[in-house]
């Protein structure tokens, strides 16, 4: 977030009663903290990612299994 969008936000959250004003932070907590949760999990997932083989997967056997996680269509020779 710019500098400009933030002063932005700032000033919307100013015009805000209180009470409201006070549920959207709650929510940017929450949300804040969601996120730091998911950063952890990715972390643990790579760790343990790491720790699955003692051999380096070549490239293209890694890029065939991260194809196939998200569907990505294998070019036909």
């Amino acid at each position: 977030m710019s500098k400009v969008e933030l002063a932005d936000a700032i000033s919307k959250l100013e015009t805000l009663s209180d009470s409201r004003a006070k549920r959207v932070v709650s929510l940017i907590e929450d949300l804040t903290e969601l996120e730091a949760l998911e950063n952890a999990s990715d972390l643990k997932a790579a760790r343990d990612a790491l720790g699955e083989s003692e051999e380096p997967l070549p490239w293209a056997q890694v890029k065939a299994r991260l194809d196939a996680q998200f569907g990505v269509p294998q070019p036909t020779s």
